[in-house]
């Protein structure tokens, strides 16, 4: 008798992984639509991710490089789509005078001239900032940005040079006063966005209009976690819906169906999947899953223009 419970297990569980099998690698619904470049933080220096864990500040934490711009400054967002960006990730915070405003870090200390936390901070104190002035790639003998002009810019500003474009945006405040503000912001702009927050934002947000696209970090995890343990038959998880899901290039292989198949199943569920670079430089090789459906997250503007180049080939 258990022999012949455990031998119907068996056959019923080769059923169910056939059946998955076949699932995941036969029926595939089509690619709607290449992957995207996105200019992280509008793009701005490379980063040295292991000194940054020691100082807490971008500002102090570049790679030399060619890169003339500060990041989140329409300096650094020109560059970006002048190389082939699609999409423009800013941060962005209300200020006291309940403004819309993209800047980076929660205080002014580290990368402006000023000091005090932004939120704090009114835009008329905000635009006489240097935005660029504590920018360093050598612990301070020299401060290249310093002094050229870079800024702290409204959001408006941004919408107003690129209103066709698709834009990220990080907002930094976790107040309900802030996500009134926001939410009345873009819903008065016909761009698509995908608007990043935290928990309680990703909550608020939803409750105001549900086919907003949205991401945490708690959400990316989420549906990275979730898609890794269901995604072998197919199944795109509810986590990995209307949202976007953000991988590092080194670990884009452990996702089943990646490039082509994982695009184009998160996809028909209103997802897209991005490799997550961020201020880090990324192999040109990766350019070519652009084409698979698979975005992009960074600041590499060399990755950009072979990654655009591929897609017209494409």
């Amino acid at each position: 008798m258990l022999k012949k419970i455990v031998k119907t297990a068996l056959v019923s569980l080769s059923c169910i992984a056939t059946l998955g099998v076949i699932n995941a690698y036969v029926f595939v619904p089509e690619i709607q639509r290449q992957g995207e470049l996105v200019a992280y933080r509008g793009g701005g220096s490379l980063v040295n991710y292991d000194k940054l864990g020691k100082t807490g500040c971008n500002a102090i934490s570049l790679k030399e490089s060619n890169v003339k711009t500060v990041e989140n400054t329409l300096e650094a967002v020109a560059s970006s789509i002048a190389a082939g960006a699609n999409v423009i990730h800013l941060n962005v915070h209300r200020t006291s005078d309940d403004q819309l405003v993209v800047f980076h870090d929660w205080t002014l200390d580290c990368a402006t001239n000023g000091t005090g936390p932004v939120h704090k901070s009114s835009f008329e104190q905000l635009e006489a900032v240097d935005a660029g002035y504590g920018y360093t790639f050598d612990d301070g003998s020299t401060f290249p940005f310093r002094g050229r002009g870079f800024a702290i810019s409204k959001l408006e500003e941004f919408y107003k040079r690129y209103p066709k474009h698709e834009f990220w945006l990080n907002l930094k405040n976790n107040d309900i006063r802030s996500f009134d503000t926001f939410y009345t912001y873009i819903s008065g702009k016909k761009s698509n966005h995908v608007v990043i927050t935290s928990s309680k934002g990703i909550e608020w947000f939803r409750s105001k209009d549900s086919s907003l696209r949205l991401a945490s970090v708690n959400s990316v995890k989420s549906c990275g976690i979730d898609y890794l343990l269901v995604g072998w038959a197919g199944i795109v998880p509810e986590s990995c819906r209307n949202t976007i899901l953000l991988i590092p290039p080194s670990m884009a292989k452990y996702f089943w169906g990646y490039p082509g198949r994982l695009a184009s199943r998160l996809q028909k569920h209103g997802s897209d999947i991005y490799l997550w670079s961020k201020h880090e430089p990324i192999a040109e090789s990766y350019s070519k899953v652009v084409a698979s459906g698979v975005g992009v997250v960074t600041s590499d503007l060399a990755f950009i223009r072979a990654a655009q180049a591929n897609k017209r080939v494409n």
